[in-house]
């Protein structure tokens, strides 16, 4: 995975593809956006803030909210191996980039 050019690394968990989504650990990909992170282990969800952004899912949920909007993900947010995991799109998208795919080196590309 690639933002603004420069890899992303995944050191507890690499991505899983479910349904075609490219799911990543929450707290790298947020990280990685410039967002502090939080869990809230007694609902289940992870916040994301930024100056400008904040950002809640909550695990087995397919909305999820970005300031305050309601959006819907295509895979919900879900703990694998102890790490709570996120659609890669959404997450990159819920902080104004673009996401793009490429096939050839089945590599999921952000930019913003």
């Amino acid at each position: 995975m690639l933002l603004n050019g420069r890899e992303i690394e995944f050191k507890d968990q690499a991505p899983v593809i479910i349904n075609d989504r490219t799911l990543v650990p929450v707290r790298a990909i947020f990280e990685a956006l410039g967002a502090d992170v939080s869990w809230l282990p007694e609902s289940m969800k992870v916040v994301a803030n930024t100056a400008s952004v904040n950002v809640t899912m909550t695990i087995g949920q397919n909305d999820y909210f970005v300031n305050g909007e309601k959006r819907t993900l295509d895979v919900p947010a879900q703990i694998m191996n102890d790490r709570t995991m996120v659609p890669a799109r959404a997450a990159a998208e819920a902080f104004g980039c673009s996401v793009g795919w490429d096939d050839a080196s089945k590599t999921v590309i952000i930019n913003g």
